[in-house]
């Protein structure tokens, strides 16, 4: 019974360890589109000056 507790326990970290991954990879690509949506408005911005 416990080796079965242990196994879902472990399971459970390496799933969530996945998710978390994919969560954050997510997150990342996202703030690195909005960084150059910024960065180009802000040479559009200076270029028009």
């Amino acid at each position: 019974m416990g080796l079965v507790l242990v196994g879902m326990l472990f399971a459970s970290i390496v799933l969530l360890g996945l998710w978390e991954r994919h969560r954050s990879k997510k997150r990342f690509l996202e703030a690195s589109q909005k960084l150059k949506e910024l960065s180009s408005e802000l040479q559009s911005g200076a270029s028009d000056e």
